[in-house]
């Protein structure tokens, strides 16, 4: 295994559209990459990238209805980095941008929280995604001047991808695929709403009383225990762990099965890393902790359907496991593999501020 490579970390103190500037200049090559790359995909799908803005604009209006400073952050990413505000919304939409339909299943969650566990709970994913994004990915840390501070691992420009904050809440997020979308929240801006909240029943409660673009699964662990909440535009369902152990994938376990129109061959897939992600916790046992994690998350079982995946693994899908995140809920702390696991060590991650 390679030695763990440390993405780039920012510190970014206060609210709204300073924060969000100060954030977008500290990384603005990135941000311009990452938008760079998003331009690209919309016009190889006819896009035209004032059509995309003027999308991301009425995303931008319903988030300011209901989260003003989370929306002005977002406008203060893109006017940092030397675009425009509706660039920086860009930069928080994907799949709203290039249609549910062409998504491929991403991304593998697991929790453990049984109450004897040693060192507590633990939570962790394999963030599966284009290849081009592995090198965007950057460690934020925030500071608001009101709510707990967080540490996301995230895509450059994006407010967070994945993350946990000083209260203790862990957030990783799974693609969902079902027929209903529209205009409301983002999908990546799920994250920050929950990583606002002091426990994993608020961070829920958070994000159901918010109108959301498209289906999407967000784990949420605390130092007291985990829930999985699966989402569409119109409603949500909660799941809660069974002997201790939590997980998810890429197809809906709830009732909200009714709304899945995932293709047989990507629920296939998705069902087989839900099944090996059982079978390798109940192998590790309670007391699993983050190395015993990683190795499950570099697990290659299976391939093309496996819990590591490689782009060659299915090269029509555009997909590979392009960072891996283990949170040590009590310890504040998360690891993260920047790159694949099967190939990368994990380099680790505090809340604090770096020089």
């Amino acid at each position: 295994m390679n030695d763990p490579v440390r993405l780039i970390e920012i510190d970014v103190h206060g609210d709204g559209r300073p924060a969000g500037h100060a954030y977008g200049e500290a990384a603005r090559a990135l941000v311009r990459r990452h938008h760079e790359l998003i331009a690209s995909g919309l016009a190889a799908r006819g896009m035209a990238l004032d059509d995309a803005r003027r999308h991301a604009l009425a995303v931008r209006a319903a988030t300011r209805a209901v989260a003003p400073e989370l929306a002005a952050e977002v406008d203060g990413v893109g006017e940092g980095a030397g675009m425009t505000a509706a660039d920086g919304w860009i930069l928080q939409l994907r799949a709203e941008l290039t249609g549910w339909g062409t998504a491929a299943p991403e991304c593998s969650s697991l929790a453990l929280v049984d109450p004897a566990r040693p060192g507590g709970p633990l939570a962790a994913q394999n963030a599966d995604l284009p290849p081009a994004y592995g090198n965007l990915f950057l460690v934020l840390r925030r500071w608001p001047a009101r709510g707990p501070a967080l540490i996301t691992v995230t895509p450059a420009g994006q407010l967070g991808h994945h993350g946990m904050n000083a209260a203790g809440v862990a957030v990783f997020g799974n693609f969902l695929r079902a027929g209903q979308w529209g205009v409301g929240v983002p999908r990546y801006l799920l994250t920050r709403i929950a990583l606002a909240e002091t426990d994993r029943h608020r961070a829920a409660d958070a994000v159901a009383a918010v109108p959301r673009s498209g289906p999407r699964n967000l784990l949420v662990a605390d130092d007291e225990g985990a829930l999985d909440l699966e989402t569409t535009p119109s409603a949500v369902r909660r799941l809660e762990p069974a002997g201790g152990v939590l997980t998810h994938t890429n197809h809906f376990l709830s009732e909200l099965a009714t709304f899945e129109n995932a293709p047989p061959e990507w629920l296939r897939n998705s069902r087989a890393r839900l099944a090996r992600l059982g079978e390798l916790l109940a192998k590790a046992g309670n007391d699993a902790g983050p190395v015993e994690v990683a190795a499950i998350l570099a697990d290659r079982d299976g391939a093309p359907d496996a819990l590591c995946h490689h782009a060659a693994d299915a090269p029509d899908l555009d997909i590979a496991t392009v960072v891996s995140t283990i949170a040590e809920i009590r310890a504040r702390r998360l690891h993260v593999c920047a790159g694949a696991p099967d190939s990368g060590g994990y380099a680790g991650y505090d809340l604090e501020e770096t020089g």
